[in-house]
């Protein structure tokens, strides 16, 4: 393409953007960047200098360090090479409008003639950037001749991450490479907010004062946590400030309407824990705020003590020796700050914490640049590690490479697997036994001995004694380095309960050496639990992979065939559609269905096709369907799993609709965690009174202390699911869901049953609580379901009963549409909770 294309497009009395110059010559090196474009859609445009300009190719979803993630690059006008150091806002109204950062630059090196690649369709190539590195393909794709559509590829080589997440990656090099500059500060404080996206988030922020509920408006505003990517050495350079890491809990600070809130880094409402924080909270002079901190008490040394942190919230304990560490500010009066520079929000932040005095509430400060020497001087202290931030970054939730953690020793939470008895008198337990999981299955980490008091002790040991299982929770050959006479010592217990434990390193069979028990953590889930393991703090990690390939559709690199296939007459939803659908939802479907056995509908020609349930491996599945084996009441069942998104399109491509998930997961599976109420009307019953019914059992469930969520199922009814602790086994579940049941029958007769008789169900709503069971299924939550118009089963809030219409009104573009425009999906789940006995029940 010539420069008259680049010409014709642009006003140059209007647009920053360079005129084009002169074609230099070719130089030595050829010149290689990328800029973050915010126009009309957000993307990077990938540019390489050959016969003096720069060929251009807007990449929509940006770069990926995945060999096995293939990014759409679309051909674009040549540039001149004055663009390459172009940075800035091109007016609205301009062609391009928007805001243009240089996100990386380097040189490249071309394999083979550069001229013969492009003419083939294949060209191949080093990169040489600050960011992007190693080797590169740019493949074209057969097109419609509107436009030149190209798939941009990184090859197999040392500079691939093929296990890293998008966030990690794009989220955390939000700045540019020549300024340090973030779009917002490009953009300038009179620039129009891209997409509308800023003024939405504003809009909302502010709405939250005129709310009749403000705390639990600006809870659903921040539902969650940035977090931190645990690498081996701190960053360098002036673009990074430190901060001391504490040895405590994170927590969501909520203040709005003169009340306040306390919430774990994963939703758990941990108010009334931390009564004197919470005090403190409604005492900050401001209209609303969200306070991101760490909850910690200091012991005599001046440094936080988590074993001190869990003595104050044990029984006893006195709660009001806990202080709050507070580092960032994500709104305040009105404004949601996220989208600010770290600095700006800690400057905002450091002023309220000065003008409220709340004496728990301390401001985390932090030291500019020179992060070895502040890291050294940490470490020698004999504090934990520190975190670096890059100080121009705004506050993105999820794990992100914007904050790196680095720690001076090595410690990281545990789930426990079992204990020995002490081998002495006077104490209460000898050892535990720890795992961790990877790739979804349990592994052996290893024992601690020490660091427990005799309080502690205790205290673990009845825990213990209510969780025991007797089948062993890892066979003899999966926990090396315990002999065979220790093993068969062991007290058993089930996989779900954390501990943190210091240790000095890990040993080449993936133990730990030197460990120290610290406390339970119960602020964590066990399913997250992984071996942790740092990164180069310069090793850029890949973006979440979704791309298109020539052939078909490829997703987490599952090839999806067919994906024009319509499944759905009405609504015209295609396979590529809905595994596109998926792969999107994964973060949010994955926590409740990955690790269970699960049923499947498939329909591989279609919604009006064929349908069939398959729970068994079989075959045609990939790699990552995996099967379950178990026995009950002499019987051998073999169901399928899946641990992950890999495993979720795999089932897609293999023309599955629906997933139906069981109550408890394979490595606990007579144990189950949830217990569900289908609320199933017959065809005359409208659906207000399923939304009666509803309201009914959930007040039912109050009366007897369970808190519930609420589903509408894509079908016809409603589910109520009240999350379990895992302590009591199926028949126990079984009948209290089935006594629960009868109580509604008994108190409204001629509106409910409990019985499967279809002739007893004529006018009423049957309460099913069979699902409750070994076998037994319900459709999971955000499943497509294999109906007209493919409507989706999702999760709501009990607020948003009241306007509901059907149980099968919402889309997976309104799912999508839902996620995107920043509501609370998923809604915040109550804690799990254990069953009261049915004798005090009734």
């Amino acid at each position: 393409m010539a420069l008259e294309h680049y010409r014709s497009k642009r006003d140059f009395k209007k647009t920053p953007e360079p005129t084009p110059g002169r074609i230099r010559a070719k130089g030595k090196k050829l010149s290689y960047l990328i800029q973050k474009h915010d126009a009309t859609r957000l993307h990077y445009d990938f540019r390489l200098e050959l016969d003096g300009v720069l060929l251009s190719w807007a990449v929509t979803k940006g770069p990926s360090l995945d060999p096995a993630d293939k990014r759409l690059a679309v051909r674009t006008e040549d540039h001149p090479l004055s663009y390459g150091q172009f940075e800035g806002t091109i007016p609205g109204g301009q062609y391009g409008g928007g805001t243009v950062m240089l996100w990386d630059d380097g040189h490249w090196e071309p394999k083979g003639d550069p001229h013969a690649g492009l003419k083939k369709g294949h060209l191949s190539f080093l990169l040489h950037g600050q960011r992007l590195k190693g080797g590169w393909g740019l493949i074209r794709m057969r097109g419609d001749g509107k436009r030149e559509n190209w798939l941009l590829v990184k090859e197999k080589d040392d500079e691939a991450r093929p296990d890293e997440t998008n966030e990690e990656f794009l989220g955390g090099l939000d700045s540019s490479v020549k300024t340090g500059r973030s779009m917002e500060q490009i953009a300038g404080p009179r620039a129009p907010a891209p997409h509308g996206k800023v003024r939405a988030i504003q809009r909302k922020a502010q709405q939250v004062l005129g709310s009749d509920r403000p705390l639990e408006r600006l809870m659903e505003l921040h539902p969650a946590v940035q977090l931190a990517t645990l690498v081996e050495e701190p960053p360098q350079g002036d673009e990074w400030l430190h901060e001391i890491k504490f040895d405590g809990y994170r927590l969501l600070g909520f203040a709005a309407g003169g009340a306040a809130a306390l919430r774990t880094r994963n939703g758990h409402d941990w108010t009334v824990r931390f009564p004197s924080l919470a005090a403190a909270l409604k005492k900050l002079k401001v209209k609303d705020a969200v306070l991101d901190m760490e909850a910690v008490v200091v012991d005599g040394r001046g440094k936080s003590s988590f074993q001190a942190l869990q003595t104050a919230l044990g029984d006893g304990g006195r709660p009001e020796e806990i202080d709050a560490y507070v580092f960032d500010l994500l709104h305040l009066d009105g404004q949601d700050l996220t989208g600010l520079p770290l600095t700006e929000r800690k400057k905002k932040l450091e002023t309220l914490l000065k003008r409220s005095k709340q004496k728990s509430l301390h401001y985390s400060a932090h030291i500019d640049g020179d992060g070895g020497a502040v890291f050294a001087q940490v470490c020698e202290t004999g504090l934990e590690g520190i975190i670096s931030k890059r100080a121009t970054a705004s506050y993105v939730a999820g794990r992100q490479k914007s904050w790196l953690k680095i720690k001076c020793s090595l410690r990281q939470e545990f789930i426990i697997l079992g204990f020995s008895d002490a081998r002495t008198g006077g104490r209460a337990l000898g050892a535990l036994y720890l795992g961790y999981r990877k790739q979804g299955a349990l592994h052996y980490a290893g024992k601690v001995g020490t660091g427990f008091s005799l309080a502690s002790a205790r205290a673990l040991r009845q825990r213990f004694d209510a969780m025991a299982t007797r089948k062993p929770t890892l066979s003899r050959g999966e926990t090396t380095g315990l002999g065979e006479g220790e093993w068969k010592t062991v007290h058993w217990i089930r996989p779900s309960l954390l501990c943190e434990v210091a240790f000095a390193e890990w040993t080449q069979d993936g133990h730990i050496r030197h460990p120290s028990f610290l406390g339970l953590r119960e602020d964590k889930e066990a399913r997250d639990v992984k071996q942790e393991t740092p990164v180069k703090s310069s090793a850029a990690p890949a973006p979440r992979k979704k791309k298109a390939a020539a052939e078909g559709l490829v997703l987490a690199g599952v090839t999806i065939t067919h994906p024009d296939r319509i499944l759905s007459a009405d609504g015209q939803v295609t396979k590529g559609e809905l595994a596109e659908y998926y792969a999107a939802i994964a973060p949010l479907m994955l926590p409740q269905v990955a690790g269970r056995p699960l049923s499947l509908l498939r329909c591989p020609s279609g919604i009006d096709a064929e349908c069939f349930f398959q729970r068994n491996p079989g075959k045609g599945f990939g790699p990552d369907v995996k099967p379950f084996a178990f026995r009950h009441k002499g019987k051998e069942y073999e169901y399928l799993y899946i641990e992950d998104e890999k495993g979720l399109l795999e089932v897609v491509q293999m023309g599955t609709i629906e997933l139906h998930p069981w109550g408890a997961p394979v490595d606990a599976i007579d144990y189950p965690d949830r217990m569900i109420f289908d609320l199933d009307p017959a065809p005359e019953v409208p659906f207000e009174a399923v939304k009666l019914a509803a309201q009914d059992l959930r007040q039912q469930l109050q009366l007897l202390g369970l808190e519930s969520s609420l589903k509408c199922t894509g079908g016809k009814g409603l589910h109520i699911t009240v999350p379990l602790d895992g302590t009591e086994k199926w028949p126990a579940v079984k009948a209290f869901a089935a006594w629960v049941a009868q109580q509604m029958v008994e108190a409204t007769p001629e509106a409910y049953v409990a019985t499967m008789s279809k002739a007893k169900r004529k006018g009423k709503i049957f309460i099913d609580h069979f699902r409750n069971d070994y076998t037994a299924t319900a459709i999971a939550d955000y499943a497509v379901r294999a109906r007209p118009g493919a409507p989706v089963a999702l999760p709501l809030e009990w607020k948003e009963l009241k306007d509901l219409q059907s149980a099968s009104q919402f889309t997976m573009k309104e799912v999508l549409a839902r996620i995107k425009n920043k509501r609370r999906v998923p809604p915040v789940r109550p804690p799990a909770q254990s069953l009261p006995k049915l004798a005090a029940a009734r």
